[in-house]
C-alpha cells in the first residue's frame, strides 16, 4: 500500500504508556475492560477503543502541497478514544457515567463521594448540570455527554428513569426503525495524570513524498513543557490546525496545543530552522501575505483544546528582506 499510513492503525497492548509504573497500570486495566482490535471494530457495551481516535490523524487545518517537491505535508494526532453503547434510557447513563462512586441508589461513599439523593433541593438544575459537565474537586468533568447531561440532571431531580414501560417496550420490538441502544458519549482515553495513554509519539508532521508513494521524512510534532521539565522531550502532542508552505523552502506551522509554539521547518528535510512562542495555542492554518514587496505570517491564537489555556490574538510575524 502506497503511501503507508502516518499514523499507527490500532492501539494495542505493547503500546501503553510507560511513563511511569503507576500510570502503565492504570492504563492496561483500563485496556483490558475495552475491545480494541483495530478501526473495524464495532461499538459495544462493553466498549470500543477508537484509534487513532475522533481526534486523530489528520486534522481540520488540511494538508500543504509543494508542487516543486510533490510532498504532501500533514500533521497528525494519535489519541485513544472510547465509545459505548447503552440502552435507550437515562438510569443506564447514569449508572455508567456516576454510578460507580455514588451508587446506584445515589447514597454514595460520604466523604469522599457524596450522596446525591435530594440533590435537586440543594442545587438548581444549571447548578447540577455545569458540575458535571466541568467537574469539581476530585470528579471529572464529563462535557463529552453533551446532551446527554440534561437527562442524568432530570434522573437526579426526579429519580424518573425514561426507559419504556413494558407496553411501550412491545410497541418498540414491532417498530423496525426503533433504535435499541445509543452512544453513551465519545470518552477521550487519557492516563491518571492527563496525558496520552500509549508511547509517544503523541502527535507527528510527516512529509509525504506523492510521487514515490513513500513518506520522505516524519518527526515528533510538539510537547508538554512540564514534561520538557523533567526531560521528556519531543513526544508530540495534540495538534489541531495545518501547514503552510511557501516557494522559499520555509514550513509554517502553529497548531501544538501545549508548548503553544509556532514554528519553521526546512520542507525538505524537516530541520527545525526557527520557533517562537505564541499567546495561545495557534490552532489554526497560517496565512501568509505580501505588503509592500515584504512578506508576512499571520496565525490566529485561539487555544482551548482538551484542556488547554484559551486565547484571543493574532500574530503576524514579517520575514527578513
Amino acid at each position: 500500500m502506497k503511501p503507508p499510513p502516518f499514523t499507527r492503525q490500532a492501539f494495542t497492548e505493547d503500546m501503553i504508556t510507560n511513563r511511569t509504573p503507576e500510570a502503565h497500570a492504570a492504563v492496561l486495566a483500563k485496556f483490558r475492560s475495552v475491545d480494541s482490535k483495530g478501526i473495524y471494530t464495532p461499538p459495544s457495551q462493553r466498549g470500543t477503543m477508537l484509534f487513532p481516535g475522533t481526534d486523530g490523524g489528520a486534522e481540520w487545518g488540511g494538508a500543504a502541497y509543494d508542487a516543486a517537491s510533490g510532498l504532501l505535508y500533514v500533521n497528525s494526532n494519535e489519541q485513544p478514544w472510547i465509545i459505548r453503547m447503552v440502552t435507550q434510557d437515562t438510569k443506564s447513563l447514569y449508572r455508567n457515567n456516576c454510578g460507580g462512586c455514588h451508587g446506584d441508589d445515589l447514597k454514595g461513599a460520604p466523604p469522599t463521594f457524596p450522596s446525591l439523593v435530594d440533590i435537586g433541593k440543594r442545587w438548581s438544575r444549571e447548578q447540577i448540570a455545569g458540575i458535571i459537565r466541568e467537574g469539581t474537586g476530585r470528579m471529572p468533568g464529563f462535557d463529552y455527554l453533551e446532551r446527554n447531561i440534561n437527562e442524568i440532571v432530570e434522573f437526579l431531580e426526579t429519580g424518573k428513569d425514561t426507559g419504556m414501560t413494558a407496553e411501550e417496550a412491545a410497541q418498540a420490538a414491532a417498530d423496525p426503525n426503533h433504535l435499541k441502544y445509543r452512544n453513551e458519549g465519545y470518552i477521550l482515553f487519557r492516563d491518571p495524570d492527563g496525558y496520552p495513554p500509549l508511547t509517544p509519539p503523541w502527535g507527528t508532521l510527516n512529509a509525504i513524498d506523492l510521487n514515490k508513494g513513500e513518506i520522505r521524512w516524519q518527526i515528533p510534532f510538539g510537547e508538554y513543557p512540564e514534561l520538557v521539565a523533567k526531560g521528556m522531550k519531543d513526544t508530540g502532542s495534540d495538534n489541531y490546525g495545518g501547514p503552510v508552505v511557501t516557494a522559499g523552502g520555509l514550513l509554517f506551522i502553529g497548531a501544538t496545543s501545549f508548548d503553544k509554539k509556532f514554528r519553521a521547518y526546512d520542507k525538505l528535510t524537516g530541520k527545525l530552522l526557527w520557533e517562537t512562542v505564541l499567546p495561545a495555542a495557534g490552532n489554526a492554518t497560517p496565512s501568509v501575505y505580501e505588503i509592500g514587496g515584504r512578506e508576512y505570517v499571520v496565525i490566529v491564537c485561539g487555544g482551548g483544546k482538551n484542556g488547554a489555556p484559551s486565547g484571543s490574538s493574532i500574530v503576524a510575524f514579517a520575514l527578513p528582506k
